[in-house]
């Protein structure tokens, strides 16, 4: 593990409130570094907040604090997971990584734990770590590399190109997020996102995918009127930013509600997926959205 005092020195010029933000955010770079060298990447898609920060955003984006992943793979999930428990079940370039306690949800859903680890200066660390096995990727999924950090030098690895979730897929699954739940972060994700070019009858099409794989019917108009609803904790992105980051709630609702209006634009297709998404059995139907997504990608 690189030393205390290089990471120090990347909270301070990350204008960091909080130094173990910014350790974490180090040691989770070591964390995929395992991953990828051990070859269970190959059967995985990173994806959520971190993967956004490392592989999209960069220095722009918030710290996140947890890793998710897609599975990714015809290979059988148990032998996949297994793999995943015994990567954090040893030492990695002096970061030693416990994973004792995990679980798979009843219906198959989702695996996954809080990883522990210690190392010279840090002997209380400890992450969540989520593998969705609902779904599988709907666009290709593509090895990225990590977007440069300053500490990237101390490494005693370079940080590794990494298998993730298409951007705009990993949007599509925080619409789908911000529609179930009221987490500031993935709110944040959007308004950083709604800067970028993207294809929003892509995204929409997505999302109601998304949401038809988790049997929830998506609204916009209901969509929209829970972004108004003040659930939001904004002083838990508060400490994932950049201190001198000025940061009005208004100018997040604004952008996102405006950039992603175009999710109120739903096709009769959209209309149809969205009706059966309570009992989720037509399959052909939700097929035909999915064949009409990948239609839309740009030829090789």
């Amino acid at each position: 593990m690189i030393a205390d005092k290089f990471v120090d020195l990347y909270a301070r010029n990350s204008g960091l409130r909080d130094k173990l933000v910014a350790e974490l955010d180090v040691v989770l770079t070591y964390a995929l570094a395992a991953l990828v060298d051990d070859g269970v990447m190959t059967e995985l898609a990173f994806k959520g907040g971190t993967c956004l920060r490392k592989l999209v955003f960069g220095s722009s984006g918030r710290f996140s604090e947890d890793l998710d992943f897609t599975l990714a793979t015809d290979q059988g999930e148990d032998d996949v997971l297994m793999r995943v428990v015994e990567v954090f079940s040893r030492s990695y370039h002096g970061v030693v990584f416990t994973f004792d306690e995990y679980y798979k949800t009843n219906d198959d859903a989702s695996f996954g734990g809080d990883v522990f680890y210690r190392h010279d200066w840090n002997s209380h660390g400890h992450f969540r770590l989520q593998v969705s096995l609902r779904e599988r990727p709907t666009l290709p999924v593509v090895a990225r590399p990590m977007q440069p950090h300053g500490y990237f030098t101390k490494l005693e690895f370079t940080p590794p190109a990494t298998r993730t979730l298409a951007p705009l897929e990993m949007v599509a699954e925080k619409v789908r997020a911000s529609f179930q739940r009221a987490k500031v972060r993935d709110l944040y994700d959007l308004h950083r996102f709604a800067s970028t070019p993207f294809d929003g009858e892509l995204l929409r099409r997505l999302a109601v995918l998304k949401l038809w794989q988790v049997r929830d019917p998506f609204d916009p108009e209901l969509y929209f009127a829970r972004l108004r609803d003040g659930r939001y904790d904004w002083d838990d992105l508060h400490r994932l930013m950049c201190a001198s980051e000025r940061l009005e709630a208004e100018d997040v609702l604004r952008s996102v509600e405006t950039r992603f209006a175009v999710l109120r634009n739903l096709t009769d297709l959209e209309r149809e997926v969205i009706a059966d998404a309570k009992s989720g059995r037509n399959e052909p139907l939700a097929e035909r959205l999915r064949q009409e997504i990948r239609s839309r990608l740009p030829k090789q």
